[in-house]
């Protein structure tokens, strides 16, 4: 009986050998082997010993990049001076926020970007939140935004971020985000508000 188990089980294997190679065999017989081979119209020789190799040809190769001056690497442009950036000050579009935006702006870059787009700019995979929090937008206030994060929206692919944030780091999301909805704050890292 062992005898008969083991050539059934060759005769098994043997067949699904032969299936899995006739499954992966996708020419035609008859047809494909009506035309030629292709032929290698490269200019490459070999030479009369076979047993040496040619070298490669590397006339197309890209040329080496060479590493940037390591003098220069870290220093601004003479120009520039260190510290803050020149659109500060007061003045219009600048990116002085209050430490609650600056703390909604850090947790918003480090858990929403990523789906709704850095600095709240649109992104295709996630809902516009310049549009939502704006004037007219479907969320209307903060206690829906503080819902909206904390439940998610499962249904359109959002999760419920209630147990991996703060109640107090949602409110300064929102706070960052209505800022940036009705133009107060531009696109940007803001300046740390001084304590």
């Amino acid at each position: 009986m062992t005898g008969t188990s083991n050539r059934a089980g060759r005769l098994a294997l043997a067949l699904l050998f032969g299936l899995g190679q006739a499954a992966c065999n996708t020419r035609t017989p008859g047809v494909d082997d009506a035309a030629p081979a292709p032929v290698d119209s490269g200019t490459l020789t070999l030479p009369a010993d076979t047993t040496a190799v040619p070298a490669p040809d590397t006339s197309a190769a890209t040329p080496p990049i060479s590493p940037p001056n390591q003098a220069g690497r870290d220093t601004p442009p003479a120009a520039a001076k260190p510290g803050k950036p020149a659109d500060q000050g007061g003045k219009a579009g600048s990116l002085k926020v209050s430490q609650l935006e600056y703390e909604g702006w850090r947790q918003y870059s480090v858990n929403c970007a990523r789906c709704h787009g850095q600095d709240a700019l649109p992104n295709p995979v996630a809902a516009n939140l310049l549009v939502s929090l704006g004037p007219g937008g479907s969320i209307d206030s903060e206690a829906k935004f503080v819902e909206v994060v904390t439940k998610g929206r499962p249904d359109r692919g959002m999760p419920a971020f209630g147990s991996l944030q703060t109640p107090e780091q949602i409110r300064a999301m929102h706070a960052y985000v209505k800022g940036r909805a009705d133009g107060r704050i531009p696109p940007g890292r803001p300046d740390r508000p001084e304590s």
